[in-house]
């Protein structure tokens, strides 16, 4: 349960710190006093949206502690324990702590420790349950009839499953998705792809081969010149053989090698000439003896050189590209098949979590149609508590098509109202009224609260709308929930006020040019003279101070 709460420089708190019993306890005021201030500060501590303007004029931060008794919940100081939150002095204390800067920004802690502000939501939800004065507008849209019923429901691990099975798939369409955009080929590209890869694979062109057979080519389209030119360069006998000339000259000059340097060293050159000159006429006479004039070859190469040429034209590439082109669409093609391969074990993957998806959510629907009807009757006799004892809530539940699986199911939950006997049940935005639709709101939130595990309750003026005798029994309801359940209730009504087991009154006083709110207990004398400005106003009577009395005395809880 809240034990404590305490606000330092808050909007126009100085300094607040307030004590909670176990039970029912009335927060009540002037209107315009500041009882929003307390909701609002202990809703910063419980992880809501901070804003720059709530730090007092004045003060660089501000600074909110709500202290909560965990004696009795077990599960939270396991979750606390677990996320290595546990108070290292007390595991039956948990203290949330805020502090908000003039800009806006802020910190958390849990016991002590930082923590981001998802964190604090996230505990304080599992601490304390905030009803607020506008909810009975919320039954006005549709998306909170799901919500209603949920809540009251005990079907937690099928909602729970259904949502993991929905968000699993959702994963996964993303996946599919990213897949699908990633340069996806359509079916008619990766035919090209493969025709194309198939072409080139078909023409099977060697490392170096291209260049060999230009080569060839060359020589064989010039054979005749080459044979011809070739042969005019071989002597025909010795008297024509530049090497027999060499050696001759060689022959002659080597007598006189060691008389003169420089002819020596011309003897050394004639000699190598005469090598050279011979390995020269080795080679064309062996370029002769291999050379193979053949036709055929030549067309056979011709023919080759053309196909090479005809497929580099059509890709758009270079002849000598073609075997990196080829290697570059294999990886395109590869990769785009790769992709096809995951997309469909993407696709039988959904496949299969949509059945598995259909078959829990049909077992939802069930515990949803089971929980209405419990729901229904419960609603059924708060409201005929609230005076409204024809009143009838209905929960229609209609399927919805589940192509992208919804999150909560496949379920279209609407609340309809029966407000008066043989009429058919209507849209309840078209049938109830203002005050009508406050205490159906009323009882709803009763009803759900009485089945919550949340072990603090928090009302902000529920009772609008709502006075007279059904007043008194609204109040009579809430103090029976708050024999269950701690129960924190902002009131304006003296009738739910005085059913309170500890009361405090928030009010707002001007020094020094200064506005401050306070929030003081009172004391049984002090509750008299709440509970009777309450019911008469600034001025107090002798007739309301003595209903106040017949009030606080009649209560049941007192």
């Amino acid at each position: 349960m809240l034990q404590q709460l305490i606000v330092q420089h808050f909007t126009l708190v100085d300094y607040l710190h307030l004590e909670f019993n176990d039970k029912m306890t009335a927060i009540s005021g002037e209107t315009g006093a500041g009882k929003s201030i307390l909701l609002d500060a202990l809703g910063l501590a419980l992880g809501d949206r901070a804003e720059s303007g709530c730090v007092r004029q004045g003060a660089d931060k501000a600074d909110i502690h709500a202290v909560f008794d965990l004696h009795t919940l077990p599960d939270i100081k396991d979750y606390l324990a677990s996320k290595h939150l546990a108070s290292n002095d007390d595991a039956d204390t948990c203290i949330l702590r805020r502090i908000i800067n003039q800009d806006g920004r802020s910190r958390g802690y849990i016991n002590g420790k930082p923590v981001n502000i998802a964190s604090l939501k996230q505990l304080g939800k599992q601490l304390i349950n905030i009803h607020g004065q506008h909810e009975h507008q919320h039954l006005l849209a549709r998306d909170s009839h799901m919500q209603i019923l949920d809540a009251y429901g005990d079907y937690q691990l099928q909602l729970h499953k259904v949502q993991e099975l929905s968000q699993t798939w959702h994963q996964l369409a993303r996946q599919a998705s990213a897949l699908s955009g990633d340069q996806q080929l359509s079916e008619a590209e990766q035919q090209l792809l493969r025709y194309q890869v198939d072409e080139l694979e078909n023409l099977a062109l060697a490392a170096g081969e291209l260049a060999q057979l230009e080569q060839e080519h060359k020589q064989l389209s010039k054979a005749d010149q080459l044979l011809q030119a070739v042969a005019s360069v071989l002597p025909e006998n010795n008297a024509e053989d530049p090497k027999a000339n060499l050696q001759r000259w060689q022959q002659q000059l080597e007598q006189f090698s060691d008389i003169s340097p420089q002819i020596a060293s011309a003897v050394e050159l004639l000699a190598g000439a005469a090598i050279q000159v011979e390995e020269s006429q080795y080679e064309l006479q062996n370029f002769i003896s291999s050379f193979d004039q053949d036709p055929s070859r030549l067309a056979s190469i011709e023919h080759r050189l053309d196909q090479i040429y005809s497929i580099a034209r059509k890709h758009k590439i270079k002849p000598e590209q073609l075997a990196e082109h080829l290697e570059s669409l294999q990886q395109q093609l590869n990769r785009n098949e790769s992709q096809a391969e995951d997309l469909q074990a993407i696709y039988a993957q959904q496949s299969d979590l949509a059945l598995q998806y259909q078959k829990a959510a049909q077992q939802l629907t069930c515990l949803r149609q089971d929980t209405a009807k419990e729901l229904q009757s419960a609603i059924a006799e708060q409201l005929t508590q609230l005076g409204m004892p024809h009143c009838r809530v209905e929960f229609a539940i209609s399927s919805k098509a589940i192509d992208e699986l919804p999150l909560k199911g496949q379920d279209d939950i609407e609340m309809l109202v029966q407000t008066n006997p043989g009429q058919p049940a209507k849209a309840i935005a078209k049938i109830a009224s203002g005050g009508e639709l406050s205490r159906i709101s009323l009882a709803i939130q009763v009803v759900i609260a009485s089945t919550s595990i949340t072990p603090c309750l928090m009302f902000d003026e529920v009772d609008v709308g709502i006075g007279g005798a059904t007043a008194e029994i609204v109040g009579r309801l809430l103090a029976q929930l708050g024999q269950h359940c701690q129960l924190l209730c902002i009131t304006h009504l003296p009738q739910v006020a005085s059913q309170a087991q500890h009361h405090m009154q928030v009010s707002k006083h001007s020094h020094d040019q200064q506005t401050h709110t306070q929030v003081v207990p009172l004391t049984n004398s002090q509750r008299v003279q709440e509970i009777a400005r309450m019911l008469g106003g600034v001025t107090l009577t002798e007739q309301t101070l003595a209903h106040a009395k017949e009030m606080l005395g009649s209560s049941a809880l007192h």
